[in-house]
């Protein structure tokens, strides 16, 4: 069995071996899946990843400025690293918000317009692989796992991946938060059971 290490390396290595026109294909296909999504649901806070390009990242800035064009009513935010380096801070952002990009190499707003995490409505979460219970594998510092504690317990967790959900379980720690489903190239995979998280609030 692998080690969470050496599945971040295969399914890394697995998006590396796209090429760019891939990558804004499949980006393109997610958005749209993504939009059809929305429009039955309506979430009216939206909080989206942007795409680390040395990651090579799915383009969220199509989701950004076709929600911020089709559905202006609607916030849009994403998050920054805050300065004790565990835990994210919520910002507002729209497609023409001017960005900089931070030590990690993440994009991020130069204004700080802050907002709630509680009222977060939908988090589209990054994440390298997802299997079928809805576990995801990420990057490994677990941001995002901390960060859907600060949200409602009602808030919807969707994943979004270049690649459908894993044909086997994908290692896991007590503290990994399952998702509530996958938007892929290939379509949205509900995940049966729908999970909650307490934030004890």
């Amino acid at each position: 069995m692998k080690t969470k290490k050496e599945e971040r390396l295969y399914y890394q290595q697995l998006r590396d071996a796209l090429s760019v026109e891939e990558r804004e294909q499949r980006s393109k296909q997610i958005a749209e899946h993504y939009l059809n999504v929305f429009k039955q649901e309506r979430p009216q806070a939206v909080h989206l990843f942007l795409p680390i390009a040395a990651k090579g990242e799915i383009d969220t800035l199509i989701i950004l400025k076709r929600l911020n064009e089709e559905y202006p009513e609607v916030k849009t935010v994403t998050s920054v690293i805050a300065t004790d380096h565990q835990s994210l801070l919520t910002l507002e952002i729209r497609i023409d918000t001017p960005l900089h990009i931070n030590r990690w190499g993440i994009p991020e707003p130069v204004s700080r317009v802050f907002f709630p995490e509680r009222d977060i409505q939908e988090v589209l979460t990054p994440l390298l692989a997802m299997d079928a219970a809805g576990y995801r594998l990420g990057y490994g510092k677990g941001f995002y796992d901390r960060f859907f504690f600060t949200c409602s317990s009602n808030v919807k967790r969707t994943g979004i991946n270049f690649f459908p959900l894993t044909d086997h379980a994908l290692l896991r720690d007590e503290w990994d938060v399952p998702l509530h489903r996958l938007i892929s190239p290939e379509g949205v995979f509900n995940i049966s059971e729908q999970w909650s998280v307490d934030s004890g609030q």
